[in-house]
């Protein structure tokens, strides 16, 4: 059975101008997924809409065979997925480590210094890092949740080429010796290369192109 079901989901913010038209997408544990599209496609409101952080106009999610409404939202986030943010969603007043370890009983290190951040700058505050390390403290706090399922909005968009590829082969190393399923909405083809499964939404349908 799919860890995660989108069965004919659409969404409008405006009535009669759907952003998303009818989609259906099984989601399988130990995989990449990647929804590719251009800028203000809804891949962002789709990655929303899987994450609980909005309700569809119609259709459902299902997380393991129930509804989110049936698991409960708030159960739902906290146990069942885990997000990285496109602006990051950091708590500014903390270092790194504290971050990260809002989601784990583990040593916050052990994931800061997986994702290239040295032991001196998973102390800072969080503010005094650039854009580039606060992505890097976002995805280590994602990997350290334990949630069975990663959301990922652009996670590599402001990281260099080489860092974007140690952290495209983490989040897969993750997905096979875990069993996650990570899914990533992304504009980059290399992303798109090195996953699993390539979704392209456009005009609000969804289809498989790898």
């Amino acid at each position: 059975m799919p860890i995660m079901t989108v069965r004919d989901v659409c969404y409008e913010y405006i009535k009669g101008k759907p952003v998303l038209k009818n989609v259906d997408l099984d989601l399988e544990q130990g995989l990449v997924y990647c929804i590719f599209g251009p800028s203000g496609c809804g891949k962002t409101t789709l990655l929303s809409l899987m994450g609980g952080l909005d309700v569809p106009t119609s259709g459902e999610i299902l997380f393991g065979g129930k509804t989110i409404k049936e698991i409960g939202d708030s159960e739902y986030r906290r146990h069942c997925v885990s997000f990285v943010f496109q602006n990051y969603n950091l708590i500014d007043y903390m270092t790194p480590e504290e971050n990260v370890r809002l989601t784990t009983k583990e040593n916050p290190l052990k994931y800061l210094t997986q994702v290239g951040l040295k032991r001196t700058e998973a102390r800072r505050n969080v503010m005094k890092l650039s854009g580039g390390q606060q992505q890097r403290v976002a995805i280590a706090r994602a990997l350290a949740s334990g949630a069975p399922v990663i959301l990922a909005d652009e996670p590599t968009g402001n990281l260099d080429e080489d860092t974007a590829d140690e952290i495209i082969e983490l989040l897969k190393q993750n997905a096979r010796e875990l069993n996650r399923c990570v899914v990533i909405v992304s504009h980059s083809n290399a992303v798109a290369e090195a996953s699993d499964i390539v979704l392209e939404l456009s005009h609000g349908v969804l289809n498989r192109v790898k």
